[in-house]
């Protein structure tokens, strides 16, 4: 595998905005994170990542961190399955160059990052044991060409797990979004980062988004199966676990 940059080819004008809107706010991502989740977030991402590789018994298991950001998901990756390699994968350099700058001792000789977009991955076909994506699926311009590159990509019997606010769906996660995503989230984020119209964007994205059952039922359809979901926190957040069929 090659640090080296790639040419991002994005889809459209969205993409191209939405990438724009993370290389913005890059410098304050994490603080905002902690924040506005009260550090839940953490919590989340490691118990989304605690069996990621844990199907395979590879020397040398490969994973991939699509939409890795800032690289928080990677290094909770990192710390559960330290023996192996991963790619931390996204379009938005910012985000990229701040996660770098967490990548020391063991986890700098593990851990490459590289620019992509999720619709064309620059990955071989199976090539990997395992793709993990938090919160960045919703932003994808083709949802349906984005999952059939995650497929494309891992092996057999390799697993895909997403860890995603989805569209709310119950009474309960609609008031959620209602007072807090629509509301509070949008001042949070404007008042730790400078950019309020970023964080105007993130319920925007939710309630465009599939709801869970329906992102399960497009996994079906591209090539998965054992699709399973765990929701978190009152649902406000879901994981999604499914493993790529041998014969598909």
């Amino acid at each position: 595998m090659s640090a080296e940059a790639n040419e991002v080819a994005l889809v459209d004008e969205h993409g191209a905005n939405v990438q724009r809107m993370f290389d913005r706010i890059a410098h304050g991502y994490d603080r905002a994170n902690r924040v506005m989740s009260l550090g839940i977030d953490e919590r989340w991402r490691r118990r989304a990542v605690a069996d990621l590789l844990a199907h395979t018994d590879a020397a040398e298991p490969v994973g991939l961190d699509l939409c890795a950001g800032t690289l928080d998901s990677t290094l909770a990756i990192h710390r559960a399955f330290p023996h192996a390699r991963l790619v931390a994968g996204d379009f938005a350099a910012e985000m990229l160059e701040q996660g770098r700058r967490k990548l020391v001792g063991a986890a700098a000789e593990r851990i490459v990052t590289m620019p992509m977009d999720a619709h064309a991955l620059p990955l071989a076909d199976a090539s990997v044991d395992g793709v993990f994506c938090a919160f960045g699926i919703r932003n994808v311009s083709d949802l349906g060409r984005a999952t059939g590159e995650q497929a494309r990509v891992l092996r057999p019997g390799g697993r895909l797990v997403v860890l995603e606010f989805f569209r709310p769906t119950s009474w309960l996660t609609k008031a959620v979004h209602v007072v807090y995503n629509e509301t509070l989230l949008p001042l949070l984020g404007w008042a730790i980062t400078g950019d309020r119209e970023a964080y105007r964007y993130l319920p925007r994205s939710i309630g465009k988004f599939d709801s869970v059952r329906q992102y399960c039922e497009r996994l079906a359809a591209a090539g998965f199966e054992n699709v399973q979901v765990e929701s978190l926190t009152l649902g406000v957040a879901c994981i999604v676990r499914a493993t790529r069929k041998a014969d598909a």
